[in-house]
């Protein structure tokens, strides 16, 4: 299944391409393997320098100060007693899990991971106390931290644009 990068995704890849020079950015790339049902939102390679850099991008263009919403029908949603906070925190720490797998087999020879959450709005308080607590423990976990370009960082970023 091919899936169209949304304008968020290419707001995302755009920056790269322009702004850090990355080589290649690719858009919701999928594994191959069997039964992992993962896609990164935006892959950037960048080679300069004489290190390899892979930036493994999850973008959240929603406008209403939520990441995620569920739906009653979904296992989560009715985990978290309808909490769309703890609901969007749980989903992304699921697919940075997963990004984490996928670049570190696919680009083993890499010298360095980078991964970033970008979102050009989300609420203050307990979904960003709860991001920043999630790349706290990724990187305890992983070894890498996920870089939270949200709100005022997201807007600095693409003004460099």
């Amino acid at each position: 299944m091919i899936s169209n990068a949304q304008i968020g995704e290419h707001i995302v890849g755009a920056y790269h391409k322009i702004v850090t020079d990355a080589e290649v950015v690719s858009y919701n790339p999928r594994s191959k393997e069997d039964g992992e049902q993962m896609e990164i939102d935006v892959v950037a390679i960048d080679s300069s320098n004489g290190t390899q850099t892979i930036y493994a991008r999850e973008v959240i263009t929603h406008l209403n100060g939520s990441a995620y919403s569920g739906t009653p029908d979904d296992d989560k949603w009715t985990e978290f007693g309808n909490d769309s906070y703890q609901y969007s925190l749980e989903k992304l720490e699921t697919k940075f899990e997963s990004d984490y797998d996928y670049v570190t087999r696919v680009f083993d020879d890499a010298d360095k991971y980078i991964f970033q959450l970008w979102a050009p709005y989300l609420s203050d308080g307990y979904l960003t106390d709860g991001l920043e607590k999630l790349s706290t423990d990724f990187e305890a976990e992983r070894g890498e931290l996920i870089e939270l370009v949200i709100n005022e960082s997201y807007t600095e970023r693409v003004d460099k644009l």
